[in-house]
């Protein structure tokens, strides 16, 4: 009793203090206003935005469903607390975009429209899937249901988050090479701290930085990446995971972890790496390598473009460089990290309520976004303001007015890459500088790539997953993620790797790590036979 009273007062908080997240009947019951059906639709969306009413393509939108919007707007931010509330009463918005993925499909499933068998009057998203069927395999749960619709956009994104850089003004100055293998790096930075390379004669050169792993795991722009020296393709995904020739392994036991870990740690005896790099936050992080005015500080890190981490004003100083070799005559084939399959595709961007009265009008709002003129408009903004239409499927989003910073704009009037839609191939599309920049530095990868067989060395990153394999998953990592990631940040600034590594392997496995590697295989392998059946072959597009 008292376990079934807690949900209905969170129920009940839900529906009278979260009206912005959830329906909770006001848009279920089949209601009409101006003589045409209502649909709510929450929207998780960065709090830079203006509100939905206000962006343009909306109306358009509200055209093409035949419908009244009711916008229920959340930021990104407070989006997690609201949505347990919201599964946990049982009352879904007719429509969320940006709000559920894969894992709660499996647990809440019920509470989803299966919009398979309403492909048929849905031609948008039926072409995007037969033109694409990659976005079809992430897109069918174990249950072979459709809960979700994607966004597709692989013109105008990157194979990887991660690119790697360094400072090539600092490099010349000291008459240093670009690096090529991970001793070479350590004497350039060992240069960097110790020669004032950026010439203001003071020692606050950081001649390595990175974003901050968690107890959680690693994130993106994180050390780990530098184990693609050794053949790993590292994913974004589970920690330790990968993929390699279609066995699933995990490289926390793994002798090249314990390689770069002992590397880290003589890089941090050299005094190189940050000595915030374990507790700096993001805005950090991000400031420390914008420097002061044109004066750098940040030697090497890694992040999506030079721009995006060291600002327009010295992003000029620095060049993206390739895989390191670990070391000269290494057997392994140095490759990158990859996440290119969830950048360019990714699953459940908008899920329709099983419980919609106006289902025909929720399902035509879902279709309109993949049309072409409606997936630029909400991925770039609105047609005169943001985006030039030139003709049929030809498109030049418009620079930042004047006055504007240009990273924020993207999100003004839009919900950029937060936006259901397709940009297809068929699509001419003129990008400012500052979005097609990440083209030129992903292809300093391109030799790298040619030593990945994106069909069997992937971690795919929206592999569908049983509730019960969720679960157990969910419960190994208890007893192994905060443990790992603690002993990485300790090995790496106090050594004792050697020391300790043989406890700290049988630790893993004693807390199941080896049964999570058991469990990822087979949605892995479950996964790889969607791909077969539907004709998906990936070294096609990377």
């Amino acid at each position: 009793m008292m376990k079934k009273s807690v949900v209905w007062k969170v129920g009940a908080l839900a529906c009278a203090s979260l009206v912005t997240l959830a329906g909770c009947g006001s848009g279920s019951s089949g209601a009409t206003e101006n003589g045409k059906p209502v649909v709510t639709v929450a929207v998780t969306k960065d709090a830079r935005a203006e509100k939905m009413e206000k962006m343009a393509w909306t109306k358009d939108l509200q055209k093409d469903c035949g419908c009244t919007i009711k916008w229920q707007e959340v930021a990104g931010s407070s989006w997690d607390q609201q949505k347990k509330a919201a599964l946990a009463a049982g009352e879904v918005a007719d429509v969320t975009i940006g709000g559920y993925g894969a894992g709660d499909m499996g647990q809440y499933g019920s509470l989803f429209l299966d919009l398979k068998p309403e492909l048929k009057n849905m031609p948008n998203l039926s072409k995007m899937f037969k033109a694409e069927p990659y976005s079809k395999v992430i897109s069918t749960g174990t249950n072979g249901k459709i809960q979700g619709a994607p966004t597709v956009d692989r013109p105008t994104t990157a194979r990887t988050s991660n690119h790697m850089f360094i400072n090539k003004q600092w490099l010349d100055k000291l008459g240093l090479k670009v690096p090529t293998t991970w001793a070479e790096l350590e004497t350039d930075l060992k240069a960097f701290k110790t020669q004032d390379p950026n010439g203001n004669g003071k020692a606050d050169e950081v001649p390595m930085d990175f974003n901050s792993p968690s107890t959680g795991g690693f994130g993106l722009f994180s050390p780990n990446v530098l184990l693609a020296s050794q053949g790993i393709v590292v994913p974004n995904g589970a920690l330790g995971m990968y993929a390699q020739d279609g066995k699933i392994k995990n490289y926390l036991t793994d002798s090249r972890y314990k390689d770069l870990i002992t590397y880290m740690h003589q890089l941090w005896s050299d005094g190189v790496i940050s000595s915030e790099a374990f507790t700096h936050d993001w805005s950090k992080y991000t400031g420390t390598a914008k420097g002061n005015g044109t004066t750098a500080t940040v030697g090497f890190t890694w992040m999506w473009t030079p721009s995006d981490i060291f600002g327009t004003k010295i992003a000029d100083q620095y060049v993206t460089i390739p895989s390191l070799k670990a070391s000269d005559g290494q057997s392994e084939t140095p490759v990158w990290a990859y996440n290119g399959d969830e950048l360019a595709y990714k699953a459940d961007t908008i899920v329709v309520s099983s419980a919609v009265k106006n289902k025909e009008a929720a399902l035509k709002l879902v279709d309109a976004f993949y049309a072409p003129d409606m997936s630029i408009q909400a991925r770039y903004g609105a047609f005169g303001s943001a985006v030039k239409k030139n003709a049929v499927n030809d498109y030049k989003v418009l620079d930042a007015p004047a006055g504007q910073n240009v990273s924020d704009w993207q999100f003004y009037q839009s919900l950029s890459d937060g936006a259901p839609g397709w940009i297809s191939d068929d699509m001419k599309l003129e990008l400012p500088a500052a979005q097609s920049e990440v083209k030129g530095v992903d292809k300093v990868y391109d030799n790298d790539y040619k030593n990945v067989n994106f069909n069997k060395d992937v971690l795919y990153a929206n592999m569908p997953m049983t509730e019960e394999q969720t679960n157990t998953m969910n419960s190994n990592n208890t007893g192994i993620t905060q443990y790992a990631m603690s002993k990485f940040a300790t090995w790496v600034t106090k050594g004792g790797v050697d020391k300790d590594w043989d406890t700290y392997v049988s630790y893993l496995k004693k807390n199941k790590l080896d049964d999570n590697i058991k469990i990822q295989q087979q949605v892995y392998d479950a996964f790889q036979k969607n791909m077969h059946l539907i004709g998906v072959n990936l070294n096609d597009q990377n």
